[in-house]
């Protein structure tokens, strides 16, 4: 396994001393071309204003490598959004967490003094763009305090102490996609690129502008009541839904309350949330190898009708259910046979 240690600046010198360490050719200051021997595909390194800058990767490896950031004294937060064909991992102070696949989007924001290592699958498409942000930028915007105080309340909603996550909205989710399939060739791509990042940002700023008119108005016993709500939907995903009244209930505030402060706090609908998890759930389970019909799946996420589970599906993962569906097989003689 090749490993990389770096140190982010705003600058991009950083960027120059990664490519003479792995060997890459650098293009106009700003474009790593990943050597052949790691896989195929680049890196783009911009800066936006002197207090922000970003980073966008797009390879495919093809052998294995492991991205150790050091810590800096730069204050900077580091705003990753992975848009990957499938999940990542990065690890932060011996605890591995999971990335979101652009399937199930989600964003994170750590601090540039904490150590991380990123570690991309092989033989998959990795899609990152990384937003370096000089914290006095963000405190011109926003009160000084407001990030750490955004950023403890979603820590203790979803149990993550030393890095931030949060599912990306649907006006961001948008402009994401737009730098996916956007080609680096393009001679507007930098300038592209930019304006895509600051639009991110202003996005950011207004969410954390709002979850603090939120928590002027809503009761910490009131945030974490909600939050116990999506912990109890989630742990029950083979069930129905259990539906906003029986939710708002065990939260102990009126239907309407309830269903400002989840969309405030989890940025979906309840109802929304749960269809999201429940199909990434059935995708788990199709492609378990562990089922010999597709009726056996339907059942066991509590759907009565083949084609009602069929159209949800589709809807969230554009493919048929019978597409992702591998069938059981049973090793006899040290030979497979589907059942």
């Amino acid at each position: 396994m090749k490993k990389i240690a770096l140190s982010y600046n705003l600058t991009p010198e950083w960027h120059q001393a990664l490519a003479q360490e792995i060997s890459a050719e650098l293009i106009d200051g700003k474009i790593i071309v990943i050597p052949e021997a790691l896989g195929e595909g680049h890196s783009y390194f911009t800066q936006i204003t002197p207090g922000i800058s970003a980073l966008f990767i797009d390879f495919v490896l093809t052998e294995p490598i492991e991205v150790n950031r050091l810590k800096s004294e730069n204050d900077l937060y580091i705003f990753h959004f992975d848009l990957s064909d499938s999940p990542n991992s990065i690890e932060i102070d011996a605890v591995e967490y999971q990335i979101d696949s652009f399937e199930n989007p989600s964003f994170t924001i750590s601090n540039n003094k904490i150590e991380s290592t990123f570690r991309p699958l092989i033989n998959k498409r990795t899609v990152v763009l990384q937003l370096l942000v000089d914290k006095k930028v963000l405190n011109e915007y926003l009160r000084a305090d407001t990030i750490e105080e955004y950023t403890k309340r979603k820590n203790e909603a979803m149990g993550n102490s030393h890095h931030f996550f949060d599912t990306i909205d649907s006006n961001s989710n948008l402009l994401l996609k737009s730098i996916k399939d956007k080609s680096i060739s393009d001679l507007s791509f930098d300038s592209f690129l930019k304006g895509i990042s600051l639009k991110l940002l202003g996005n950011f700023i207004i969410r954390c502008e709002n979850s603090s008119a939120v928590q002027s108005e809503a009761t910490r016993i009131e945030l974490e009541a909600v939050a116990k709500t999506k912990n109890y939907f989630l742990d029950n995903l083979t069930n129905s839904f259990p539906t906003v009244s029986f939710l708002s209930k065990m939260a102990g505030m009126s239907p309407s309350k309830y269903k400002i402060l989840f969309k405030k706090q989890f940025n979906n609908s309840p109802k929304n949330l749960f269809l999201k998890k429940k199909m990434i759930l059935a995708n788990d389970l199709l492609k378990s190898g562990n089922y010999n019909t597709l009726t056996e799946i339907v059942y066991e996420l509590n759907y009565t009708r083949l084609n009602h589970f069929r159209s949800k599906y589709y809807t969230f993962h554009h493919r048929k259910p019978s597409e992702d569906f591998v069938r059981k097989t049973y090793q006899t003689n040290n030979r497979r046979y589907a059942s």
